[in-house]
């Protein structure tokens, strides 16, 4: 398994973004009290022009307080409903909720889940894609063959379940399909031509993005 800490944000940001188009620069002295990791990474994807997120967004710095609980909200889904929070005493700990529902302790630190989430969200998006629904356990071990389980925690949103694995220039995301016994099934690389080797697996059924 890869461990989720040996993933250099930085040189995996370059591969599925490019080269960033601006040099690092601190944040304001007011943003001190965030936890480290959280600093690190509003000041990495603030090099790039492009937002790296879809499915989530990371509260940007400066609109970050601590609420009358006790604990800042620093990412929410993509429609608000979910979201993550970290309490300024314990701050590498990371609690999750549903909106108006008790906190829960995350199964990961806070830097493994920003990790965690830049890795899922190329696969939201990356330029290239395929997706298989219901693909067969066969079909799953070959599509992975090349590829390495990342032993990142159980996540609860949006469907507990999902393993992601990760290739030279690839990454999959795979859970139980909910209409059968095989796998949905979602591999991105940044171009199409990276993926055409999925295509000689007969019996899965690809869903095509990108070139």
């Amino acid at each position: 398994m890869i461990d989720p800490q040996s993933i250099d944000l930085a040189d995996f940001l370059i591969t599925w973004y490019g080269a960033p188009s601006r040099d690092e620069k601190p944040l304001p002295a007011p943003c001190d009290w965030l936890p480290e990791p959280l600093r690190n990474w509003h000041t990495l994807a603030a090099r790039w022009d492009l937002r790296l997120t879809s499915t989530t967004t990371l509260v940007s710095p400066e609109n970050l307080h601590v609420a009358d609980d006790g604990m800042a909200i620093f990412m929410v889904d993509a429609t608000g409903d979910w979201r993550w929070c970290f309490d300024p005493a314990e701050p590498d700990l990371v609690f999750e909720a549903e909106r108006y529902e008790p906190w829960e302790r995350s199964s990961e630190t806070l830097s493994e889940l920003l990790v965690h989430n830049a890795v899922r969200e190329v696969v939201y998006g990356a330029p290239a894609g395929k997706r298989a629904v219901a693909a067969s356990d066969e079909v799953l071990s070959e599509v992975l063959a090349t590829m390495d389980e990342i032993s990142f925690g159980p996540w609860r949103w949006p469907t507990p379940g999902f393993r992601t694995f990760m290739g030279s220039m690839t990454v999959a995301e795979a859970i139980r399909s909910s209409s059968s016994s095989g796998w949905d099934v979602d591999v991105v690389a940044p171009t199409l031509g990276r993926l055409s080797h999925l295509d000689r697996l007969s019996e899965a059924h690809w869903r095509t993005r990108g070139q």
